[in-house]
């Protein structure tokens, strides 16, 4: 199965060198490193879930507490109108900027999960040629998601940008 190096650690300890139209060719070998008892599809599940799903979950209760925490918070003292909008603006900002990561990581996550559950359980070991071309999509559509958030944080948080507006100035002035 090409996706046995879907956990990184697989990938050192699955292959076997083999003989295959008498050459000799490194091939994944899931049960003769780990024997009849595990199963593939059973380890791939549990990465999706400790690594995929897990998270996902964990990130949408995280951004939820701290969106509930930004609204219910108690300012003492007078509030101005002034104050008020800005805070309110505040929040906003930090809810649409948790939302887009949220769901930047689970639209880049999710079709690669999909397609690899679909090779485990549906497709067996061979795969349709449509679906080749899918799988390299969703396979880079994955691993472009942390690339994505630095856009996410800069194109929503005026912070993020002003920030990298002090960086690309230290930059400039260094090299002057």
């Amino acid at each position: 199965m090409g996706y046995c190096h879907g956990l990184s650690l697989t990938i050192f300890i699955c292959p076997q060198l083999v003989e295959y139209q008498e050459k000799l060719t490194c091939k994944m070998r899931w049960k003769e490193t780990f024997g009849d008892s595990s199963s593939l599809a059973n380890y791939f599940l549990a990465g999706f879930i400790v690594f995929i799903y897990l998270p996902t979950v964990l990130l949408a209760m995280l951004y939820s507490k701290i969106f509930v925490k930004l609204r219910s918070e108690a300012h003492p003292g007078e509030q101005s109108t002034n104050a008020e909008e800005q805070r309110t603006r505040r929040n906003n900002s930090v809810l649409k900027m948790a939302i887009a990561i949220v769901l930047g990581f689970v639209i880049c996550w999710v079709p690669f999960t999909v397609t690899l559950l679909l090779q485990l359980f549906a497709w067996n070991s061979s795969i349709p040629c449509s679906a080749a071309h899918y799988m390299t999509f969703t396979r880079f559509l994955a691993y472009t998601n942390c690339a994505i958030n630095p856009f996410i944080c800069f194109t929503l948080s005026s912070n993020y940008r002003q920030g990298l507006k002090r960086l690309i100035h230290c930059f400039n002035s260094a090299s002057s």
